[in-house]
């Protein structure tokens, strides 16, 4: 299976680890910010483990564990905060959609920056 189906797949697992989280977070009206980083936290462990062993199998550009780890989190970070702007946008801002559809969207746009800044960045 190509990388990017396999990314993909691992995509749709860390995410419904990450939608669980959020939306149960959500449905006790906790404030959408503290949820989605929470969500996005929990998914991005469970995708970097997995990513590293199944899917990233021919090695890192930055060196040490540490330094992979910490370039993955970054790019996480930024995939966070555009989650973030993407469902104060579609939920707080514009169109008042609900935050459990927007951040659906939100994870569908951020999936193509997660994919490319890792292959791009940090694994051959």
């Amino acid at each position: 299976m190509k990388q990017i189906h396999k990314f993909l797949f691992l995509g749709v697992v860390s995410t419904l680890i990450d939608y669980a989280v959020y939306s149960g977070l959500i449905l006790m009206h906790v404030d959408y910010v503290v949820a989605i980083v929470a969500g996005y936290s929990t998914g991005l462990l469970a995708n970097y483990q997995i990513g590293r062993r199944y899917i990233f199998t021919a090695g890192v550009k930055v060196g040490s564990s540490r330094t992979e780890f910490a370039a993955v989190v970054s790019i996480a970070v930024v995939g966070a905060l555009l989650n973030i702007a993407i469902v104060k946008l579609l939920s707080y801002s514009v169109w008042h959609i609900d935050p459990i559809y927007s951040r659906g969207a939100a994870i569908g746009i951020v999936f193509f920056w997660n994919y490319f800044a890792r292959k791009i960045f940090v694994y051959h």
